[in-house]
């Protein structure tokens, strides 16, 4: 494997170092692993980007604009409310708290997965499994097995929904965004 030396801003370095100490792995294989997720989510190209490609990513924002405000028309997820939007993954992460996954990167593959399906709408399982093994199938010994690993704890978190055989979708409103009280006890 070809080495490179790169130089990052201190915000960068930080997360990579956070990432890396969190995840128990090196600074590089999180920044292989931020390349790899870059590619696979169409971020990072390895062609060059001519003239036909303006139009198919005029046509990607504006089907996420139509996705935004069908999401925010059906009272969905509402990310112009800062507020919302600030206290709903801690409160999230709160509700994980003495409950299964109990292992860290379950809670992280978990929370992420929530994150997925506020951001993007319902996806399917394949869609799900595929974006998360570049952060999370180091820990199993391939994504079949990491999204079983996961997947099973899904039905009993408030925050996702199976909407149908093989289809997940957030549903922010049943997340206790409210701090205190026996619903967010810490257990700990």
């Amino acid at each position: 494997m070809p080495r490179f030396s790169i130089s990052v801003n201190d915000e960068s370095a930080a997360w990579i170092e956070t990432k890396a100490e969190e995840r128990g792995v090196s600074k590089s294989k999180i920044v292989r692993d931020a390349i790899k997720t870059a590619k696979q989510r169409g971020f990072v190209r390895n062609d060059d980007v001519g003239q036909a490609d303006a139009k198919s990513l005029s046509d990607k924002i504006e089907n996420l604009e139509t996705r935004i405000e069908a999401l925010e028309s059906a009272g969905g997820y509402d990310d112009t409310n800062e507020t919302a939007g600030r206290d709903l993954i801690p409160a999230f992460k709160r509700q994980l708290r003495g409950q299964p996954p109990t292992k860290e990167h379950g809670k992280e593959a978990v929370t992420r997965i929530f994150e997925l399906l506020l951001s993007q709408g319902t996806l399917t399982t394949q869609e799900l499994r595929d974006q998360l093994a570049p952060e999370f199938e180091e820990h199993f010994s391939n994504k079949d097995s990491m999204w079983q690993s996961y997947q099973r704890n899904l039905p009993e978190i408030d925050g996702i929904v199976k909407v149908e055989q093989g289809r997940w979708k957030a549903d922010p409103d049943a997340v206790d965004t409210e701090p205190g009280g026996l619903s967010n006890w810490d257990e700990s």
